[in-house]
C-alpha cells in the first residue's frame, strides 16, 4: 500500500438505536489506520441495512470508485459493505474493474487475487451465518421484552410520550385530540370528515400531523389507545431492493394488554372497531359515504328517492330508480327513470339554483321598493290555539273531578291527563313559534333565507358533504328528477 494515495473509508451500523458511539469508534480506528499510512481520505457515513445496496453514502462511494478516484475502500470488515453474498460479489468486481483494493484493520484484500477472493468467500458465509444467529437472538430479546409490557417502537404514538425509565408509555399532551377523534367518529363523521375538520380547524399535535383519512383511519384502528400494546403485526422483507410490508399470523403477534394508561376506553374502543367494521361491509352505493344530495332526489315518475353509485370510470353516478311497480298479483314493472353521472345533476343543478337566488334578490327588491315589509298577522291563529289550551285545561279538570267521582278509574283518569297535557305541551310550542315569527318581517324572513343560498353558491364546494346536505335540507325540500332516454330535468322545490 505504499503507492496508494487516496482511499475512501466506509463507515456503517445497521440499526437506528444503536448509540452514535458505534459509528465514532469505526471511524476513529481506521482514520488512525489511514492517518498512520499516511492516506489522505474521504469518509462515507451512514445508518443503514447490511442487506440493502441501495444506501445513499455507499451509491455515493461506489460512484466515485467507478471514476478512478480511490485506490482503496477502507472499512472495519466487509460486512460493514454488505452481509448479501449477492451484493457483496457486484461489489467486489467494481473494486477489481477499478484497480481498488479493500483494506480492514486486520488485513488488505486484492480481489484480483483468487486466494484473496476465496478468502472473503469463506468471510462472507461465515458473516452471514453470524448475522442470523444475532438477528434471531434480537428477535427474541425484542419479543420477551414486548411480553414484559416494555414499548419497542420507534416513535410514540400521538397521544403518548415514552419515558426512557419505565420503558413504558405515558399520556401527552396530545391525548384530548385523539380522544376527540374516537368521539366523532361514534357521532357520525367519517374519516374523511374528521381529517378535513381537524385541518380546517388547524389541531396540531408536538408530531406536526398531517391529516388525512387514511392516518386518521389508521389511528382510529390502533389497540395503543385502548391501554395494550400490539407488536409483530407486520414483516417488513426487502425484495428486489425494495422493502415490502405483509401482515404477520395472528398466532406470531404478541398483545400484551394494560401496558400503559388507555385514552379511550375499552368499550368505546371496540364500538369504534364494530362501527368501522359495519360502514366497510355495506354496499358499495352506501359505502361511497353521505353525499351533498343525500335524501333530496327524488325520481319524477315514481316518486321513489334516488341512490349513489359508483363509476367504472371514477366519479360518482345518481342510480337507475329500481323501484318495482305492481299491477296485480306478483307482476310488476321496474321504473324506467335512468341513471346519470352525478357531474352533469350537479352543473344543471346549480344553475337552476343560482336561478332561485336571482329570484329571491328581485323579491327583495320588490319588497323594498313597494314597502311590503310588514310582519305576518298570525293572530286568529295564536287565538285558536290559546282557545283549545284552554280547553283542554278545562278537560283535565273535568276529569280530575270525575276520578273524585268514581267516574273513571285511577289508570283510566292519569292516562287521559296525559294525553292532554302532551296536546297543552304541543300547541304552547306552536304558540311560541307563532310569535317569534310574528317579531320578523317578511324581509328580514327572505334576506335570512337569500344569505344561506348565497353562502352556499360561494363556499359549499369547500365543505364536506355531509355539512353541504345539512345546508341543503334547510333550504330544499325536494329535488325532483327526471330522466328518459338521454335527456333529463330536474325541478327544485325550495322550502
Amino acid at each position: 500500500m505504499e503507492a496508494k494515495k487516496i482511499v475512501a473509508v466506509y463507515v456503517r451500523k445497521s440499526r437506528e438505536e444503536e448509540t452514535e458511539d458505534t459509528l465514532q469508534r469505526q471511524q476513529s480506528v481506521l482514520i488512525d489506520l489511514c492517518e498512520r499510512n499516511h492516506w489522505k481520505y474521504d469518509v462515507y457515513k451512514e445508518v443503514g441495512s447490511s442487506q440493502e445496496l441501495d444506501r445513499p453514502e455507499l451509491q455515493k462511494m461506489i460512484s466515485r470508485i467507478k471514476l478512478f478516484h480511490y485506490d482503496a475502500v477502507v472499512s472495519a470488515d466487509q460486512d460493514r459493505l454488505s452481509r448479501s453474498v449477492g451484493h457483496l460479489d457486484q461489489i467486489k468486481q467494481i473494486l477489481v474493474n477499478a484497480g481498488c483494493l479493500f483494506v480492514t484493520p486486520s488485513r488488505v484484500y486484492d480481489f484480483r487475487k483468487d486466494d484473496d477472493d476465496f478468502i472473503s468467500d469463506i468471510q462472507s458465509v461465515l458473516s452471514k451465518q453470524e448475522y442470523q444467529k444475532i438477528k434471531a437472538r434480537l428477535i427474541r430479546g425484542s419479543r420477551q421484552s414486548a411480553r414484559d409490557g416494555n414499548w419497542l417502537g420507534k416513535k410514540s404514538p400521538i397521544g403518548y410520550k415514552y419515558n426512557r425509565d419505565t420503558k413504558r408509555l405515558e399520556v401527552s399532551e396530545d391525548a384530548p385530540v385523539m380522544k376527540e377523534m374516537f368521539d366523532l367518529y361514534i357521532a357520525g363523521l367519517s374519516t374523511k370528515d374528521i381529517a378535513y375538520k381537524f385541518t380546517q380547524e388547524t389541531v396540531k399535535t408536538t408530531m406536526n400531523m398531517l391529516w388525512s383519512s387514511a392516518s386518521v383511519s389508521r389511528l382510529l384502528s390502533n389497540v395503543v389507545y385502548a391501554g395494550h400494546s400490539l407488536y409483530g403485526k407486520t414483516i417488513q422483507k426487502t425484495v428486489d431492493g425494495r422493502r415490502t410490508i405483509t401482515y404477520a399470523d395472528k398466532s406470531e403477534q404478541i398483545l400484551v394488554e394494560n401496558t400503559h394508561e388507555s385514552i379511550v376506553s375499552q368499550e368505546l374502543f371496540n364500538q369504534v372497531q364494530q362501527l368501522k367494521k359495519d360502514r366497510n361491509s355495506r354496499p358499495p352505493s352506501l359505502r361511497l359515504g353521505k353525499h351533498k344530495f343525500s335524501g333530496l332526489i327524488r325520481c319524477g315518475l315514481c316518486g321513489a328517492i334516488h341512490s349513489f353509485q359508483g363509476s367504472r370510470y371514477g366519479g360518482k353516478r345518481i342510480a337507475s330508480c329500481q323501484t318495482r311497480i305492481y299491477s296485480s298479483g306478483d307482476d310488476y314493472t321496474v321504473c324506467k327513470n335512468s341513471g346519470a353521472k352525478l357531474s352533469q345533476f350537479e352543473e344543471l343543478f346549480y344553475m337552476y339554483f343560482s336561478q332561485h337566488v336571482k329570484q329571491l334578490e328581485q323579491y327583495v327588491g320588490l319588497i323594498r321598493e313597494h314597502d311590503l315589509n310588514d310582519s305576518p298577522d298570525y293572530t286568529q291563529e295564536l287565538e285558536s290555539k290559546q282557545k283549545q289550551i284552554t280547553k283542554l285545561n278545562n278537560d283535565i279538570k273535568r276529569i280530575q273531578q270525575g276520578f273524585m267521582l268514581e267516574i273513571f278509574t285511577q289508570g283510566e283518569a292519569r292516562e287521559q291527563i296525559y294525553q292532554a297535557k302532551q296536546q297543552i305541551k304541543t300547541l304552547e310550542e306552536q304558540v311560541d313559534e307563532l310569535k317569534e315569527q310574528g317579531n320578523i318581517t317578511e324581509l328580514d324572513r327572505v334576506e335570512v333565507t337569500l344569505e344561506k343560498m348565497s353562502r352556499f353558491l360561494t363556499h359549499g364546494d369547500k365543505l364536506p358533504e355531509r355539512e353541504v346536505n345539512t345546508i341543503l335540507r334547510e333550504l330544499v325540500e325536494v329535488i325532483v328528477y327526471t330522466k328518459i332516454g338521454k335527456e333529463f330535468d330536474i325541478k327544485i322545490v325550495m322550502k
